[in-house]
């Protein structure tokens, strides 16, 4: 027996008892039966076929407490595990032994959401009237919206100003509900969005102020290949990148090495996978 000739709702049951053993260290018909709503016999039926495959790796069943244990050197019968699945085995485990903090809902308004991205596809303008948290105004605007973006919390939709002359990211939850919403075509090209179009190469490495034993930490939490760590984002999302990481802050336990910018050879008609450097400069801490 192969993993790969069982149904696929078997196979599902297995990878998880898989996940149990090796995040949990035990297992039981219960957690399946839990988990997946199957019938004791069925829990049997995997349990069996679970066993089967582990072969001589197999966990042993302690009759104490009524539940099969992993060995020492056990091995996953499945591909290697995430973190995904060792939250969810967690979550499921009826103990108190994991909590996570509450999300803070940021709501999007899904008739707003639509209205913008018709208007991004259409190629239009919208007035709105946009609440600034820095000044409080609300003066009626027109914005053309082009792009979307997530900086893992919350949508922003890129859009050009025609009040500021620029590109701009806008809140969707921001725009206030007496906003007109009027729309109107585009009566000319807008100008080239070089930002979103320039892809930022951000080194970082651990913050230099670190003894040698909290860099290794630094390390082994980011996943460190080598003596830094390069990541890429759009130079339009790099504020976003900046905050979520806590970089030029007295908490960061990164910083920056330099960053390189590289852009698009030609606007819009060639893919970002095929990039030109145009800039390049490194700060020095």
């Amino acid at each position: 027996m192969s993993l790969e000739t069982l149904k696929h709702p078997q196979r599902e049951r297995l990878a998880f008892l898989d996940q149990c053993f090796t995040w949990r260290g035990t297992a039981n018909r219960r957690d399946l039966m839990d988990r997946f709503g199957v019938s004791t016999a069925q829990a049997a039926l995997d349990f069996k076929a679970y066993l089967a495959e582990a072969g001589e790796d197999a966990p042993r069943y302690d009759a104490v407490r009524k539940v099969y244990i992993a060995k020492a050197n056990h091995r996953p019968i499945t591909p290697e595990s995430s973190f995904s699945e060792w939250e969810r085995v967690l979550r499921a485990s009826g103990t108190d032994r994991f909590d996570a903090l509450p999300s803070l809902t940021r709501q999007s308004d899904p008739a707003m959401l639509a209205l913008l991205s018709r208007a991004a596809e259409n190629r239009q303008a919208v007035e709105v009237q946009y609440i600034s948290m820095t000044t409080g105004d609300q003066t009626p605007q027109w914005i053309a919206p082009t792009r979307f973006a997530s900086d893992g919390s919350r949508i922003h939709v890129r859009a050009y100003s025609f009040k500021h002359g620029e590109y701009r990211d806008y809140i969707p939850e921001r725009i206030a509900p007496g906003s007109s919403l009027k729309t109107k075509m585009l009566e000319e090209e807008l100008s080239f969005d070089r930002d979103w179009h320039t892809i930022a190469r951000i080194t970082l490495r651990p913050r230099s102020n670190l003894s040698k034993e909290q860099a290794a930490a630094v390390h082994r939490e980011y996943a460190f290949d080598g003596d830094v760590l390069v990541v890429e984002t759009r130079k339009a999302m790099e504020f976003y990148a900046d905050r979520r990481w806590n970089l030029d802050t007295d908490e960061a336990r990164l910083e920056r090495v330099g960053t390189e910018y590289i852009e698009a050879a030609l606007p819009d008609r060639i893919a970002l996978d095929s990039p030109v450097v145009i800039d390049h400069h490194r700060r020095q801490r």
